[in-house]
C-alpha cells in the first residue's frame, strides 16, 4: 500500500485558512487527527496544535491563533476519525472544545488486537512503510510561538501515515473476524471523559524514598511537597520542573539549615535556589520544629 504523498503540511492560523480546511474536510468520509499539548512545560496544559490528514492533504492547526470551534461540527459529525492512542486526545478535545467522536478508529488498539509487537506509531509506520519517524521534537514546548517549519513538519508526521495504516489494520481485523471486538473498544475510548486535575495533599507518601525517612524527614517532605505545588501553580510550571522528587527526598533526609548547605544537595541548581531557596529552608525549619514539638504530630 502506498503511503500518502510527501507534501508539506498546510499551516492553519487564521479564519480564511480554517475555512479552507473545513471545505477540504467536509466531503471526506475519514480523517486522521492528532493533538499536541504542552503538559511537559506548564501546570495547566492546553491543546496547542491539532493535526489533520485527508487522503491527499495534511494540515497543522494553531488553536492558539484561531478559534477552532467551527471545525468541530464538521469534523465530528459522524465521519470516521482515526487516531493513534486516542484516549489522551479524546480527553483533551472534550475538555477544551466539548467535541464528541461518534466513529473513532484507534490504530494502536487495532494493532494490539492483531497481536503486533511494536505498538508505537513509529514502530508501526516503519514496519508497514519502511519509514522511520523522527523524534527530535518530541519534547518541544508546543505552546511557544513562533513555531519553526521543522516543528510543523514533525507534528504533521503524527497523522500523515494514519489513513493508509488504518486501511491495512482494518482489513486484517476483518480477515481475522475481530473487527466487532475492536469497534467496541473504539467506542469505549470515544466515550471517555476528561479528568479534572485534583491535587492530593497526601501524594508525598507515594514519592520513592518517602517510607525510608524518619518522622521528622516525612514532615519535611510533606511541607516541601505542599510548597512545591503552590509554587508550580503560581509560576504555571509542572511540579517536577519546580523541584524534582529525588531532590525533595534528599533535602528531607539531610535537612539543610542554610542556603550554602542547600546548594550542596544534588538537584538544587542556582535556578532552584533563586526561585525556591527561601521556601525550601522555611519548610525544613518549620516542619522540623513542628515535628519536634510535644504537641506536633509525628
Amino acid at each position: 500500500m502506498t503511503p500518502p504523498p510527501d507534501a508539506p503540511p498546510i499551516f492553519v492560523a487564521d479564519e480564511p485558512a480554517l475555512a479552507r480546511l473545513i471545505a477540504a474536510v467536509r466531503n471526506e468520509p475519514v480523517v486522521a487527527v492528532d493533538t499536541e499539548s504542552n503538559s511537559f512545560h506548564v501546570y495547566r496544559e492546553h491543546v496547542c496544535l491539532i493535526q489533520l490528514s485527508t487522503r491527499e492533504l495534511h494540515f497543522v492547526v494553531d488553536p492558539l491563533a484561531v478559534d477552532v470551534r467551527p471545525l468541530g461540527p464538521v469534523l465530528f459529525d459522524g465521519r470516521e476519525t482515526v487516531f493513534h492512542g486516542a484516549d489522551y486526545d479524546v480527553r483533551c478535545l472534550k475538555r477544551e472544545y466539548g467535541w464528541r467522536l461518534p466513529r473513532l478508529f484507534d490504530t494502536m488498539v487495532a494493532a494490539r488486537r492483531l497481536g503486533r509487537v511494536g505498538l508505537g506509531l513509529s514502530a508501526l509506520v516503519e514496519a508497514q512503510f519502511g519509514v522511520r519517524l523522527s523524534k527530535v521534537f518530541q519534547r518541544s514546548d508546543w505552546g511557544r510561538r513562533p513555531l519553526t517549519r521543522e516543528q510543523l513538519s514533525y507534528a504533521s508526521l503524527d497523522t500523515r501515515y494514519l489513513l493508509p495504516l488504518r486501511d491495512q489494520l482494518a482489513s486484517e481485523l476483518e480477515a481475522r473476524g475481530v473487527a466487532d471486538e475492536a469497534r467496541r473498544e473504539f467506542d469505549r475510548i470515544a466515550a471517555v471523559e476528561p479528568r479534572a486535575r485534583v491535587f492530593d495533599p497526601e501524594g508525598w507518601r507515594r514519592i520513592h524514598g518517602a517510607r525510608a525517612l524518619d518522622g521528622e524527614g516525612k514532615a519535611i517532605l510533606r511541607a516541601l511537597y505542599l510548597a512545591r505545588e503552590e509554587r508550580a501553580r503560581e509560576s504555571d510550571r509542572p511540579p517536577f520542573k519546580v523541584l524534582a522528587e529525588p531532590t525533595m527526598v534528599e533535602i528531607a533526609a539531610r535537612r539543610p539549615r542554610t542556603a550554602e548547605a542547600l546548594a550542596g544537595i544534588h538537584g538544587v541548581t542556582p535556578s532552584v535556589l533563586r526561585r525556591m531557596g527561601e521556601a525550601i529552608l522555611a519548610a525544613v525549619g518549620g516542619a522540623g520544629a513542628e515535628h519536634r514539638e510535644p504537641s506536633g504530630r509525628p
